[in-house]
């Protein structure tokens, strides 16, 4: 009998919702919300136009990938009043801030000089550390990460003098705090705030190609996910680049640090981007990480729609069969050469967790990369005025001994290749 991965996302349970949540999306099955919060083509252009006084969007790469999206999140997503809104709030402020980025470039095309040189890029399954290893190494201030202020307002250019005391991260920070009062249980599983780092994949919402983003805080985009799987990721982390280039004009950075668990699955692009990256791949128990990670995703899904885990969203990662999959793909570059093993730095969680030092020192010497004593002072600081404990506990359920059984089958090749214990 074949096992049954999806148990997980169909077995997921949500946390009540809010009050006023829920009484704004009952007032929304009362209306036609979509003529109310429009996500059609016109609508949005107009109104990004309209905000900015600017028209040229730049060359056509992100326009079908934008139409497809807004067509899938009518027709596929689903989304409840307070999705629609917070989905509209969001794309118009990636319209904006492109028509800004193309701007900036067209008055300053001196921006695409810029070198984006030996950057670090953290991969690895969700949930398995990497958002506190990149916030560690972002302490170092040879370091460079891209924050969510800067992934919703890159325009103008941030500038070295007035970086951490720039007005846009307090607009930022009210971006993502409707966040928190939407799913207040946000903050025991992943903290968002406006001066921490950003998944890269953040900024590829800026050129409309990021199904991970898209799909946890747009909605289930199933028709934008199967156009995407189509088109591959290579001109999403080419325009990454072009942000990057445009962040670091008047604020350098020495060293780029990004992040992000979705991006595991295209590396020859991300190779091809960054010819001289470095990649760190952060290992823990899968069955450990896959159970933190659907709660997770749950949860964001469930704070747009009344139908989360719909059209497969994010099955890669919240199926354990897929994902297991998914894990195997760099095994299998690395054996025919497509990653040269001296590009990838493997780490275990449970180092980390032991001596975040230590482990952030082997990353350095492994790629050859100077830490200063000033460097590692800072990220230890970091640690120290950060404990997890500082906030609330994240609690999900990791199932039976039958659900656990199975899934360790199917990860089994990923285990035995890195040498990844078990948690449960």
């Amino acid at each position: 009998m074949a096992e049954d991965f999806s148990s997980r996302r169909t077995g997921w349970t949500p946390a009540p919702r809010p009050a006023w949540v829920e009484k704004v999306n009952a007032e929304g099955r009362c209306m036609d919300i979509g003529s109310v919060v429009p996500l059609d083509e016109n609508s949005l252009l107009n109104a990004a136009r309209g905000n900015t006084g600017l028209t040229d969007f730049g060359d056509d790469d992100w326009y079908e990938p934008f139409q497809v999206l807004i067509q899938s999140l009518d027709e596929d997503a689903e989304l409840n009043l307070v999705g629609r809104l917070l989905t509209r709030a969001e794309l118009l402020l990636y319209l904006q801030a492109k028509l800004q980025i193309e701007d900036s470039y067209k008055r300053h095309p001196e921006i695409g000089e810029e070198l984006i040189e030996k950057p670090l890029f953290i991969i690895g399954q969700g949930r398995t550390g990497t958002s506190v290893l990149q916030n560690m190494l972002a302490a170092d201030p040879h370091n460079g990460v891209t924050t969510d202020w800067e992934a919703f307002y890159p325009c103008p250019p941030p500038e070295a003098d007035s970086y951490h005391r720039d007005p846009r991260i307090g607009k930022a920070e009210q971006v993502l705090s409707r966040l928190r009062r939407v799913i207040p249980e946000i903050d025991s599983m992943h903290e968002f705030r406006a001066t921490l780092p950003t998944e890269n994949i953040h900024m590829h919402c800026l050129n409309f190609q990021s199904p991970a983003w898209f799909n946890s805080f747009g909605g289930q985009v199933a028709g934008y996910n199967r156009y995407m799987e189509k088109r591959g990721a290579l001109s999403a982390f080419q325009y990454e680049k072009r942000v990057l280039k445009l962040l670091q004009w008047k604020n350098p950075r020495r060293r780029w640090v990004m992040k992000s668990p979705a991006s595991i699955v295209h590396i020859p692009d991300i190779l091809k981007v960054y010819p001289d990256v470095g990649l760190v791949w952060t290992h823990r128990d899968p069955v450990k990480a896959l159970s933190s990670l659907v709660n997770l995703i749950g949860t964001l899904l469930w704070s747009r729609s009344d139908r989360p885990f719909i059209g497969g969203a994010l099955e890669a990662h919240t199926n354990a069969e897929v994902g297991a999959a998914m894990l195997s793909l760099p095994i299998d570059w690395i054996e025919s050469g497509v990653l040269p093993k001296e590009r990838l730095c493997s780490i275990h969680y449970r180092d980390f967790v032991a001596d975040p030092v230590q482990v952030v020192k082997t990353i350095y010497r492994y790629f050859g990369m100077d830490i200063t004593d000033q460097g590692l002072a800072a990220m230890q600081k970091y640690m120290d005025d950060n404990p997890r404990s500082s906030r609330p506990t994240h609690q999900y359920e990791t199932g039976g001994e039958g659900r656990i059984s199975a899934e360790r089958r199917v990860y089994q090749r990923y285990q035995q290749y890195f040498g990844v214990p078990d948690e449960v």
